[in-house]
């Protein structure tokens, strides 16, 4: 186990779909699980070193922590083609440098992210993705879903 990787630091539980609609919809009817976000956005992004824009659709349950985190897949990166499962798991840290080198450390690959960030999706050796987020980054996304909280009931 890689020490800095607390349980009570899981934020979300990623999940890649082909249509995101119609996840959202499954999971709302099966589930009861309501949602945040899924609108299409271009984004910034270094993937596998390389810089790139790229449009995404996210959409982050509004019950949790941990939330479930859908992602529309998208063509050549690190969401490239969705299969059963979880896809990453998302852990937040009040010192994510010192994380992200630890788990670098224990052999991981950052596949998301400029090196040096504090923030990005890591390979480890094993072949579980986690990301990390900084601790600034996780108040803002859960202050964004809290809004959708109290929309919801």
């Amino acid at each position: 186990m890689i020490p800095a990787l607390h349980p009570a630091q899981l934020f979300h539980v990623g999940v890649v779909c082909e249509d995101i609609d119609a996840a959202m919809a499954e999971m709302n009817l099966t589930l009861g699980v309501t949602w945040q976000g899924g609108r299409a956005a271009r984004m910034e992004l270094c993937i596998f070193g390389e810089e790139r824009e790229v449009e995404m659709r996210i959409a982050h349950s509004v019950q949790g922590p941990p939330h479930v985190e859908l992602i529309q897949a998208v063509p050549d990166s690190p969401w490239a083609s969705p299969t059963v499962g979880v896809h990453h798991l998302c852990y937040w840290s009040e010192e994510p440098l010192t994380l992200i080198a630890t788990l670098e450390g224990a052999g991981a690959r950052r596949v998301l992210g400029k090196d040096g960030s504090a923030s990005g999706y890591f390979h480890l050796p094993g072949g579980m993705l986690v990301e990390v987020l900084g601790a600034e980054t996780h108040d803002r996304l859960s202050g964004w879903i809290r809004k959708a909280e109290k929309q919801h009931g």
